[in-house]
């Protein structure tokens, strides 16, 4: 894989597969950011798959424990099991991040110091979009689950009220094995967002550098 991921001057050459594409190291609107971001994330998918699929499993897991706590056991656990959640989030991203730079998919690019408040507004701008989309996408894929956990929600509700469950003996395992299933998916949906960010980090790095250049000139 190094030999496929190639530095030059002013552009870099990103590798996946038999699929190439050449990404030019220079600086992008928050526009091209999220346009190149995505259509490197989906052009590459497979390879980024298979180096990251078994993370997944784990992030999966943590999901469904989250979804859970709340749906099976009790509604007052809907604290804990939101900041499991989040937690979950963070450590599949930061695994999955790893994971593509150890097989040299994301080289690193070194910022210098203070530059992410130099570019905060670029910054916020493509995180606030892509959180956008990553909650519509997240939505598509969690309806079985909404479907589920409103049908136990209810079960419950009758229950106290004297009600028969109406719910199949198997439901718990059932409703993990749901959540689990979509976990795996919502995996890869929180995963857009690495490139979109990755391009954010190369523009942040091309813009500094033009501007150390042009200050060197003038001096």
């Amino acid at each position: 894989m190094p030999k496929n991921v190639i530095f030059a001057r002013e552009k870099m050459i990103f590798a996946m597969d038999t699929e190439k594409k050449e990404i030019e190291m220079k600086v992008r609107s928050s526009q091209a950011c999220i346009r190149d971001g995505y259509q490197l994330y989906s052009a590459n998918f497979r390879k980024i798959f298979r180096a990251t699929w078994w993370l997944a499993i784990g992030f999966a897991l943590l999901a469904a424990v989250a979804q859970a706590l709340p749906v099976l056991i009790s509604p007052t656990l809907l604290l804990p099991a939101s900041i499991l959640a989040i937690v979950a989030v963070g450590l599949w991203l930061a695994a999955a991040k790893w994971r593509l730079k150890k097989l040299q998919m994301l080289p690193p690019v070194t910022l210098r110091y203070g530059s992410w408040l130099a570019h905060v507004g670029k910054l916020l701008l493509v995180s606030i979009v892509c959180l956008v989309i990553v909650a519509a996408l997240a939505l598509l894929t969690t309806l079985p689950t909404v479907i589920l956990i409103t049908a136990n929600w209810q079960s419950q509700v009758g229950m106290l009220y004297g009600d028969p469950s109406g719910m199949p003996e198997n439901v718990k395992w059932l409703s993990i094995a749901v959540f689990a299933i979509a976990g795996f998916i919502q995996a890869y949906v929180w995963l857009t967002m690495v490139l979109p960010m990755y391009l954010v980090k190369i523009s942040m790095y091309m813009q500094d550098k033009e501007k150390e250049e042009f200050n060197k000139k003038t001096i």
